[in-house]
């Protein structure tokens, strides 16, 4: 195969069709079943042409990626005539609209019987060497085809692949695993880093950082890393993702962003920032996205894609085009940092809009973000509307752009008979763990933004930062970094009499009663109930299995207490065993003796009663003594340190057992991945 067919030697079912043709007669017909790459990737362009220029393509189906039961691949069939024929045109069924293998022979046949169903095509082959990479696009009118006559965008942009780090787990954190006086600054250690993400237009998915200090010189001297040269990282650029669910979403990206050979890059040549507001416009049109689907219709965008597509230079001086991109990509920025989870997050949007009641200041909420949604949606179809205009294709496409495609609320809203609808279970998550953030310190009602996130700060840091004192200061947070979630008010302060404060002190003590009350109907349970049973796994799940609360628990769960890790210290634990599970201990077994006493002295009824809670109890405290005996004791008198550069995966696990299992986190996998780290001590990872 290399030395005959060099060509395809890469893909043995390229050389057996290159092998087939060979073997029939020059006037026959071959037949195959094939993966589609061949119809459009780059690695069989040469394949391709000799295909159009040598041979003809009588019929081809081009199949859904679910067409055959119980897989997801690319599939065509399709039958070669082995000479060519001038000026004829072959025959297409494209089946990409119709998921499931239950409906490709039905549509297929459906095709062939009524060749104007939409999804039958004839085409002249010849045509496909107009398109970059000569794809069979077979689908394309003459107008689409002429586009590609046009400039490509790899004259006005730096198409490119970012660094690979050869090691994401040493290099790449979530921004809010670190210390933020080592991030998100030109001068820092970990710098903001794009990495694609979710389907997601306009602005966001900034989540990460990467380890860049003194230029990078750790990562550059790390074997497997590759940096490309010769270009200025840290400047503004548009980013999509390299590998799609189907449809690109382009991004822009604020100065100071490296990107990631995953989240790659395109950076002007001119220093005109309309040019990124045009480009993301131009990216996240139907018409780039008809583009892509024929050069290169798989899920995966390399840079040489996006350098291929064409342009129209007057949508570069476009004055609409720009403005509403620039409106677009506001709107997302303002979406994204809504949410704790964005490093320029400032308060949590129920306070923003506070009315007089956190039932009022919801609806301000949706009232607002109803408004900008639809905005948003009327800003896409116009852009579309120009790019057709721009680019004569009113007869190939509408503007119209489904109310699913708008990337912003994706959390908090769905789509119900063709209507926005709000979740207020997900706002209500969202600002329970704005409170808690409060209670921490992390967050504050007298100053926007981060307060607490440096290691090892206390109380007094938060007072030096707010500027006031603690007399003056609207919602104190917690002092020693700890907070009881238990079943039961063990304790007068425990996260639930903290949420009841933080709520009289945010939204009043007059209306106390109907905001809780709105809170647990937003819920759907009582407050006590869903943080011992769902908040713990909604702030996983909203952090990334990288949580910044840790909840220490007992193993079977009877006792356990949230922790901030910033404000984490070596005596930490120590404080949690003394001042929290020892006492605890206490209050349990003087309960049971109350019920001692009652078993004996009380009425029948009372007596069974008292039986029940003792056995209870004696199971709690079971449960209790083995935490405090077999794994929080040992664990107090080391004294473990943590380093927060060392992310959540690694100083998680230093806590052992003392902490509550997460899978994909401390679970068994995850120590065993772990402990092959060669850049830590692995012999602190306990079991």
């Amino acid at each position: 195969v290399n030395e005959n067919y060099p060509d395809t030697k890469s893909d043995l079912f390229a050389t057996f069709i290159l092998r087939c043709l060979e073997l029939c007669k020059s006037d026959g017909l071959t037949g195959y079943m094939s993966p589609f790459v061949w119809m459009f990737i780059s690695s069989y362009e040469k394949l391709r042409k000799g295909i159009i220029n040598n041979h003809f393509i009588n019929n081809l189906i081009q199949l859904e990626y679910s067409g055959f039961d119980g897989a997801t691949v690319p599939i065509c069939t399709f039958t070669l005539r082995n000479s060519p024929i001038d000026n004829a045109k072959g025959s297409y069924i494209r089946l990409s609209d119709f998921k499931g293998s239950e409906n490709q022979a039905p549509k297929t046949l459906e095709a062939i019987n009524n060749p104007d169903c939409g999804w039958f095509y004839t085409a002249n082959q010849k045509n496909f060497k107009k398109i970059p990479g000569s794809p069979i696009g077979y689908w394309l009118s003459e107008k689409w085809l002429s586009l590609f006559d046009g400039e490509k965008l790899s004259k006005k942009y730096i198409i490119k692949e970012g660094l690979k780090t050869g090691n994401n787990e040493r290099f790449i954190r979530f921004w809010y695993e670190v210390d933020s006086t080592k991030s998100l600054r030109k001068i820092s250690k970990w710098i903001p880093h794009t990495k694609g993400g979710d389907f997601r237009r306009w602005y966001g998915n900034q989540l990460y950082v990467l380890n860049f200090e003194n230029n990078g010189d750790e990562l550059r001297k790390f074997k497997g890393s590759s940096i490309p040269s010769g270009e200025s990282f840290l400047s503004q650029y548009c980013s999509w993702g390299r590998i799609t669910s189907s449809k690109i979403s382009m991004r822009l990206t604020p100065e100071g962003s490296i990107p990631n050979m995953a989240g790659l890059a395109a950076v002007k040549k001119q220093d005109n920032v309309i040019y990124d507001y045009v480009l993301c416009a131009y990216g996240n049109s139907k018409i780039l996205q008809v583009i892509l689907n024929t050069i290169n219709p798989t899920l995966n965008l390399p840079p040489g894609t996006i350098s291929s597509i064409p342009y129209f230079d007057s949508m570069f001086k476009n004055e609409f085009i720009s403005d509403t991109s620039k409106s677009n990509i506001g709107i997302s920025t303002r979406d994204w940092d809504s949410r704790e989870t964005s490093w320029d997050f400032k308060q949590n949007e129920l306070i923003r809009l506070k009315s007089g009641t956190l039932e009022e200041s919801f609806n301000n909420y949706k009232n607002y973000w109803k408004e900008q949604f639809y905005q948003l949606h009327e800003n896409e179809e116009e852009l579309n509307h120009q790019f057709i205009e721009i680019y004569g294709l009113q007869d190939e496409l509408t503007p119209d752009v489904p109310l699913e495609e708008i990337t912003i609320l994706q959390e908090e809203t769905g789509i119900e008979d063709g209507e926005l609808v709000f979740y207020s279970n997900k706002v209500m998550e969202q600002f329970v763990s704005y409170a808690v953030g409060c209670m921490f310190g992390r967050y504050s009602l007298d100053k926007e933004g981060l307060i607490l996130a440096n290691q090892g700060e206390d109380l007094k840091d938060y007072l030096d930062k707010i500027e006031k004192s603690e007399e003056e200061v609207a919602f104190l947070p917690v002092e020693d970094n700890i907070i009881p979630v238990l079943d039961e008010e063990w304790f007068a302060d425990d996260i639930v009499e903290r949420f009841n404060s933080f709520l009289k002190v945010s939204f009043g003590e007059r209306n106390f009663r109907e905001n809780l009350n709105f809170v647990e109907e937003s819920l759907g349970k009582d407050i006590r109930k869903y943080f011992t049973k769902d908040f713990y796994n909604d702030h996983i799940k909203r952090y990334k299995k990288r949580p910044i609360y840790w909840m220490f628990s007992s193993p079977k769960g009877y006792f356990n207490v949230l922790i901030y890790m910033h404000r984490y210290t070596p005596d930490t634990v120590s404080r949690i065993l003394n001042s929290y599970l020892r006492e605890f201990i206490d209050k349990l077994e003087r309960q049971r003796k109350q019920q001692e006493h009652i078993e004996v002295s009380g009425s029948t009824v009372e007596q069974n009663k008292a039986r029940k809670e003792i056995d209870r109890i004696d199971i709690m405290l079971n449960d209790c003594k083995e935490y405090e005996k077999e794994i929080l004791y040992p664990l107090a008198t080391e004294r473990v340190e943590i380093d927060l550069d060392d992310g959540v995966l690694v100083n998680y696990n230093k806590m052992g057992s003392a902490v509550a299992k997460v899978a994909g986190l401390n679970d068994k996998n995850a120590k065993k991945k772990v402990r092959k780290f060669d850049w830590i001590d692995t012999s602190l990872i306990r079991d």
